[in-house]
């Protein structure tokens, strides 16, 4: 049944909602104040979804003093690079506490929030029905504190950047204290994502910690210290249903004193690690084939290089991708290929296609910025060579057009 337009504002409720799926939040803002009606459906638009970044305390403190009906709208809140003194995290605090229905919380390279908050913080947001919840500390290089905190229960997603180290009291305290903020919700969970890679090396964490978590998580993000293959292997064994699976071994510590010694060697016995999971989707590794190939970095514009690493890669997922027979994607991460430390990440699809009857799977990659053109490869500052890196010229199948001439 229709209902009614409002005496003060003659126009169908209905074809108020339809009116604000058409309007940006600004224009909603400006739409809200029409009438109690319009701005009843206005408010969902322009306060459900908050995103704060720079000086973000000010910002905090005008939100805080919004009405009720504000606040009960908001879903989703992200917090980036605050700048501020330590006592500004209070009104923050305050803040969460009177977010009934926040799904979605985010602090992204946050430096209000400090170890010594984090009990607080989760008090904060103990009340609320929270699903999704990513910590940074990206921002904050420095000791955990005691007693750790008490994580969210009920979370479907636990995401975080762990640069935090052990306090000088307790040894293994950093990830104890991580592990304190997932354990509550590893029955829920279906998004994990661990970054771990604090400024002094750590022990790598205890994966079997996490095995109740094996009945739902999906997806499983994982980045570590040491060069640690079994993981391969064990995975798994406690998450069986994953459908996304991401392992970067980051060394950057052992990095500093041998420079191509930061992940782990690709051999072909991980392929047979690998079929194990037997719903995987989406897969990413860190895994350097350049060290057995006895073909290390020389220079950052050797092209025909990234044409052998890229072909490296290429080969490799062409023999994941039959041991792994719903793999979609699959990329691999190559790092410190360039005297700055940089990276590249080399993205294939697999799809599959009918030939002679039969359905085979077929690996394509996807273009690369160096890819598409002809590129000059320089040694000392002379061009030696000039290198065809069209893509039609590249090894396999890639997705994308050449550079305009």
């Amino acid at each position: 049944m229709l209902l009614q337009p409002s005496t003060e504002f003659p126009v169908p409720p209905e074809l108020v909602k339809e009116i604000i799926t058409y309007l940006s939040p600004s224009e909603c803002k400006t739409f809200s104040s029409v009438s109690r009606l319009a701005r009843g459906h206005a408010l969902p638009v322009i306060f459900e979804q908050l995103r704060y970044s720079g000086r973000v305390v000010p910002k905090i403190r005008n939100i805080h003093m919004a009405r009720k009906d504000v606040k009960e709208v908001i879903r989703k809140l992200r917090l980036d690079s605050g700048i501020g003194e330590k006592s500004d995290c209070a009104i923050i605090l305050q803040f969460l506490e009177t977010l009934p229905n926040l799904r979605v919380f985010e602090c992204y390279q946050f430096r209000l929030v400090q170890p010594a908050h984090h009990i607080q913080l989760m008090l904060s947001l103990r009340h609320t029905s929270l699903r999704e919840f990513v910590f940074d500390t990206q921002s904050y290089l420095g000791a955990v504190e005691v007693p750790r905190p008490a994580g969210l229960t009920g979370l479907r997603k636990f995401s975080t950047n762990w640069l935090l180290v052990d306090n000088p009291d307790e040894p293994g305290s950093s990830l104890a204290h991580l592990y304190e903020l997932v354990r509550s919700s590893l029955t829920t969970l279906v998004e994990l994502r661990l970054d771990i890679d604090p400024e002094n090396l750590l022990p790598d964490f205890d994966l079997q910690l996490l095995k109740p978590a094996g009945h739902t998580l999906r997806t499983f993000e994982y980045s570590l210290q040491h060069r640690d293959e079994s993981i391969l292997y064990l995975i798994p064994t406690i998450f069986p249903l994953l459908t996304k699976l991401s392992i970067q071994w980051n060394n950057g510590y052992r990095f500093k004193k041998h420079p191509h010694v930061y992940s782990v060697f690709w051999k072909e016995s991980h392929i047979e690690a690998l079929a194990k999971n037997t719903n995987l989707i989406d897969l990413t590794l860190s895994s350097d084939f350049e060290w057995n190939a006895n073909d290390s970095f020389k220079a950052d514009r050797d092209y025909a290089w990234w044409v052998r690493c890229y072909e490296r890669r290429l080969n490799a997922t062409r023999a994941v991708s039959s041991a792994c027979p719903l793999l979609q994607h699959c990329s691999w991460v190559q790092m410190r290929i360039k005297h700055n430390n940089a990276r590249i990440v080399h993205s294939f699809i697999i799809e599959e296609r009918i030939s002679d009857g039969d359905t085979i799977r077929v690996v394509r990659g996807l273009k690369q910025n160096w890819m598409g053109r002809d590129r000059s490869i320089v040694y000392n500052g002379r061009i030696t060579e000039v290198l065809n890196c069209k893509l039609e010229a590249l090894p396999g199948d890639i997705i994308g057009e050449n550079d305009p001439e």
